[in-house]
This record gives structure tokens, sequence and C-alpha cells, in this order.
């Protein structure tokens, strides 16, 4: 199962502005992605690293309503995929068991100055992804939505 977390917020390195694409792995392996603009074609690609990184069994991927993640060819490319989307509401960050996670991130980041995008990125990945193993951030969200669920890692 991928989490995703709700819209497509946007850090800089260098005062430009980079879209920064998490899914969150409760089972599998948590992806990062970097991407100039979040439009329908690099969302596609986002997903086809989410297989990558997560080859076997189906993959759910919640989702915001984000138009590029309607769009007719993220759904078809998600089908032959098997990514299922399941899409929360509008404005309920707290259905998003990513929302946590996100919130330590910011946190770790914050304070640090990078001298270039490549840093930036670096320690961003790591973070993320050092961060992303932890099922504590998702707890309520499993309890929630997950309740019969015993041990997901």
């Amino acid at each position: 199962m991928v989490v995703r977390p709700a819209g497509d917020d946007r850090e800089t390195a260098d005062n430009v502005s980079q879209a920064v694409d998490c899914f969150y792995a409760l089972t599998g392996q948590s992806v990062l992605t970097f991407k100039e603009r979040l439009v329908k074609e690099t969302i596609v690609e986002a997903l086809e690293e989410i297989r990558e990184q997560n080859p076997v069994g189906r993959i759910l991927l919640v989702a915001d309503n984000y138009g590029s993640h309607h769009a007719n060819l993220t759904q078809q490319r998600a089908d032959e995929l098997d990514i299922e989307f399941v899409f929360i509401p509008p404005y309920s960050p707290t259905l998003n068991a990513i929302e946590p996670l996100w919130k330590d991130l910011k946190r770790e980041i914050s304070p640090e100055i990078f001298a270039d995008r490549d840093l930036f990125r670096a320690f961003l990945t790591e973070t993320f992804l050092r961060l992303s193993h932890r099922l504590s951030f998702a707890s309520e969200w499993i309890e929630t939505f997950l309740p019969d669920v015993q041990r997901l890692r």
C-alpha cells in the first residue's frame, strides 16, 4: 500500500520552485520524486517509479483530487501498473497517512541551509526515506481505516 500526500508541496534549495511528490509505503518501498511540474505525464512517471520500487502485489494509492490524478492518461497507466487510486475528499488532510510524516520532514529540513539544489534533494531524499520506515506516522490512519491489520511490515 502506498499513500500520497495531499497537494504538491513545494520546497526550494535556491529560491527556484521544485515540485516534490512523496509516496509513503505502509508496506514496501517509499518513493520520492522531484519534478519541475506535476502534470499527468510526470504523475505517470512517478507511478512507474512506484511500481519499479514495489514490483509485486496490488498498490492502493491514497490521493487528493488534483486534476492530474484523474486524467485519463494517469488512470489508464495506473490500471496497467495495477495501481488503484483511492481519492480522499477535498480539504481532508487528516485522511491521508502521510501528513504527520510530511510535518516531521518539514521540521527537520527547516533549520538547514543548502548550497545548491543537489544537496537539498539529497538531504530531502535521505530524510524522507529514513522517516518513511516508521509506521508510527500512520498509526491513527491504520487504526481508523485498517482496523483488522495486525502488522504491516
